[in-house]
């Protein structure tokens, strides 16, 4: 457990037989929501799998960019009927987040997994670390906003907690689009 003063949010994947899995471990974070927002519609594009799981063992906490976006993705997903998309491992603790929030309403999610998903979690052929682009502030901004509309559309009472984080995130997309 040597990593835990190593206070990186990393997000790794690897396909196996036709599943993504992909593992977050520390924080899901606005720093790592972009690269598997990429990773996952790379996914759904390409049809190079049909599942795709969200190992959470690892995972210590999650901001609200991270839920938007899993948010979103399940919400796109969920219109596809050939793609499967859920959350695994998930503590007590982050499954609360998820209810608060209501992306619990939206997303597929379990607190534990069957054989087969850890089976597929275990396996660490080919994976790759998903690196954020932090050059890429346009990306970013434009992944958080979106993330927070996300939660409003799914849950309206969140209008009122994130509407100052929405306005400053406009001009924050606006301005970084003008530069």
């Amino acid at each position: 457990m040597g990593s835990s003063s190593n206070n990186n949010d990393n997000l790794t994947a690897a396909y196996i037989d036709h599943t993504a899995v992909i593992r977050v471990e520390g924080r899901g974070s606005f720093k790592i929501s972009p690269p598997m927002k990429q990773f996952i519609h790379q996914v759904l594009n390409s049809k190079s799998a049909n599942k795709i799981l969200i190992d959470m063992s690892d995972c210590t906490g999650m901001d609200s960019t991270f839920m938007g976006v899993v948010a979103g993705i399940a919400c796109l997903i969920k219109s596809k009927s050939d793609f499967e998309f859920k959350l695994i491992n998930l503590s007590p603790k982050n499954k609360k987040l998820l209810v608060t929030l209501g992306v619990d309403r939206v997303v597929d999610f379990s607190m534990s997994s069957t054989g087969e998903e850890q089976q597929l979690a275990d396996q660490n052929d080919g994976t790759q670390t998903l690196e954020p682009d932090f050059a890429n502030k346009l990306d970013t901004a434009k992944t958080t906003l979106e993330a927070h509309e996300t939660l409003v559309d799914i849950h309206p009472e969140n209008f009122d907690k994130f509407k100052s984080v929405l306005e400053f995130l406009e001009s924050d997309v606006r301005n970084l689009s003008n530069e």
